[in-house]
């Protein structure tokens, strides 16, 4: 009873906003339908436009065709010499003889017209129709195109209307010996076997309109031929309508769909030799178009009512089914407490789930605020633990930095492509960036293929100093075990250096109010730095300054390297090799260390004879110990040339 009670009481509060969820998704719904049915329309309306490109496209081909065949015919004719010498001398029977063959020939491809004209005083008459023998003498006063060959002397070819209808001609001027003959004209009719050939191709019904009438012999019908079934009047003796004529006379086709017929209609504008639009093709055909327009309305129509009824039956459930989810994201927003940082929240909901969560995600923006402007991660996460804001500001601790760096980067990149070296370095950085949050470090930045550290900030760590030492000498060992796999994938090794170095420090926000970052400055971060460095000069791996020897326990084996003064510093600084945990060192090596650290008090102290001769044993274990090296050479320069009486022990360093 009191769980339907309770159910109840959250539907109350539910009802009215989903039923605005439901009224929306059903908007949703219809506008993504009237959308599909618009794109898909649109598709269908392309692809009828591709369709009718192509017939007008076969339309202007078989045009072309058709001007380009006499065009050929009437050019390799007139070349004929035997019958150029015939019409010269007026022959018309040797002239028939010659010419019936070839007209043969040219019958059998659709020609219908092969003729010669001749000079009729101003006008021009027929001399020979091979086609006709028994016609000639006609007077061709009506045929512009034969007058315009004979005045310019050149080929003419193109659409012209004849006394019988329209034909596809060519007019070639003929001379022979110099002396003008007259022409000679190629051609076929342009009418019912035309239309038949693009009806191959594209099946329906064609006709032929003639808008440049004139001709006696021609009757007075626009409607010249047709072929295919002439449905319902489709095709009538009657002018085009305006916005047709319009279309046409602007240079264009016109291509028009009837919904009461299920029919389309093309309209394609022929243009005679004078470039002037003297008939017009018609075609009309049956479209499936607006069946498919209905089939697309009723598909859409489905979907809609459909997905009205689904979205509905899923409303209802999520009705039922809210409450306990919204909860427990309430919960989870709680521990995170981080996202969407920049704007107050004013809002708020009906809902008391979704008020919980908003009230959440207020809690959460509250805790990050502070912090949003601190890279990189992990560093971020642990600001957040110890609850401080982000203002800025510093203070002085007891830290330990640390700084690593590979050894000869800058030529194992160039050896390298991009992608090789990304990899490789991310997979580098990664290994050191475990091992340093393993001991609770902070990784401040990346600098390239560096890293620098600080232990001790933002926790307080009263054994930072060893947290640090043991994860540079893991580190050390992470970047062998790297190494050694490398080896086997044939890729170049990375050696670690590291210098660290201990001491009050200012750690906290840096930066401007638009942009902080939590780090550390002053000069024993500097320090730290050129510890890392002097690995080059001493040969070794890992540097660490007397400030952190003196925090650090006895479970570490050391070497005394030097009495430094490094570049940028004044006073000397003891340095020493961190070279691994007690545990890890052979007896023989420790005894090494003890050998070197005693030579080099002898060196302070100057008695260069005895440290000669202990670094001669230790040189003898080690050869290519660079740090052993270096300090005979000191002794045997300070034993031709001693150092003043000032003299501690000192090394003044005049490179980073």
């Amino acid at each position: 009873m009191n769980r339907f009670k309770n159910f109840l009481l959250a539907f109350g509060q539910l009802r009215n906003s989903f039923v605005a969820v439901i009224i929306l998704i059903q908007v949703l719904l219809i506008t993504l339908s009237v959308l599909f049915e618009r794109m898909t329309v649109k598709v269908l309306e392309d692809a009828q436009s591709e369709d009718v490109k192509r017939i007008i496209q076969s339309v202007s081909t078989a045009i072309d065709a058709g001007i380009s065949g006499p065009r050929t015919a009437v050019i390799t004719t007139a070349k004929n010499k035997e019958i150029l010498s015939l019409f010269a001398k007026q022959d018309r029977a040797g002239l028939l003889a010659a010419s019936k063959p070839i007209f043969e020939e040219l019958e059998k491809l659709g020609f219908k017209q092969f003729q010669f004209h001749v000079a009729d005083g101003p006008s021009y008459k027929t001399f020979l129709r091979v086609h006709k023998p028994e016609h000639f003498g006609e007077d061709l006063a009506y045929r512009p195109m034969i007058f315009k060959t004979n005045s310019t002397q050149e080929l003419i070819a193109g659409l012209e209307q004849g006394k019988s209808g329209y034909g596809f001609r060519a007019v070639t001027p003929l001379s022979f010996n110099g002396k003008h003959l007259g022409s000679f004209e190629i051609g076929f009719d342009f009418g019912a076997p035309f239309l038949e050939q693009l009806n191959r191709d594209f099946p329906g019904s064609w006709a032929i309109y003639n808008l440049s009438r004139g001709v006696q012999s021609v009757d007075d019908r626009i409607l010249m031929t047709t072929i295919g079934k002439d449905r319902d009047g489709e095709f009538k003796n009657l002018p085009f309508r305006e916005d047709i004529q319009k279309k046409m006379n602007a240079g264009g086709s016109y291509f028009e769909k009837d919904r009461a017929t299920d029919t389309g209609t093309i309209y394609i504008p022929v243009k005679n030799y004078r470039g002037d639009i003297a008939i017009v093709l018609k075609h009309v055909f049956h479209t499936e178009y607006f069946n498919r327009i209905r089939a697309i309305f009723i598909t859409a129509t489905l979907i809609c009512l459909i997905g009205l009824i689904l979205s509905s039956l899923i409303i209802i459930v999520l009705n039922n089914l809210i409450s306990a989810p919204m909860r427990k994201i309430a919960l989870e927003t709680e521990k995170i407490r981080a996202f969407q940082l920049d704007e107050e929240i004013t809002f708020s909901s009906s809902l008391r789930e979704i008020n919980e969560l908003i009230q959440s995600i207020k809690r959460m923006k509250h805790g990050l605020q502070s912090f949003q402007k601190y890279v990189p991660a992990q560093l971020v996460r642990q600001l957040i633990e110890t609850n401080q804001e982000a203002v800025v500001g510093g203070q002085r601790r007891d830290i330990t930095v640390f700084f690593s760096d590979v050894a000869d980067f800058t030529s194992i990149s160039e050896s390298l492509t991009p992608n090789e070296l990304t990899a490789q370095l991310s997979e580098y950085l990664s290994a050191m960036t475990d091992t340093i949050m393993k001991y609770n470090g902070t990784v401040d930045k990346y600098i390239g293929d560096a890293v620098m550290a600080f232990w001790g900030a933002p926790i307080e760590l009263k054994n930072h100093a060893e947290l640090a030492c043991r994860a540079a000498l893991e580190c050390q060992k992470r970047g062998e075990e790297l190494n050694a796999r490398w080896a086997k994938e044939g890729k170049k090794p990375f050696h670690t250096r590291i210098g660290i170095n201990s001491g009050e420090i200012v750690v906290g926000n840096m930066g401007s109010t638009q942009r902080l970052n939590y780090t550390i400055i002053g000069d024993e971060v500097n320090l730290a730095s050129r510890m890392e460095s002097l690995n080059k000069v001493y040969g070794t791996s890992c540097i660490i300054s007397e400030s952190t020897v003196s925090q650090i326990s006895k479970d570490f084996a050391l070497r005394l390297l030097d009495f430094v003064v490094v570049s940028g510093k004044t006073k000397p600084a003891t340095i020493f090799e961190l070279v691994a945990e007690k545990g890890d060192v052979r007896s023989i090596d420790l005894e090494y260390l003890k050998g070197f650290n005693e030579c080099f008090e002898q060196y302070k102290n100057r008695n260069w004879d005895g440290a000669l001769s202990a670094l001669e044993d230790l040189l003898q274990v080690k050869p290519n110990d660079k740090a052993a090296l270096l300090l005979k050479k000191r002794c045997e320069g300070f034993k031709i040339t001693p150092p003043p009486e000032k003299w501690r022990g000192e090394f003044v360093l005049r490179e980073k």
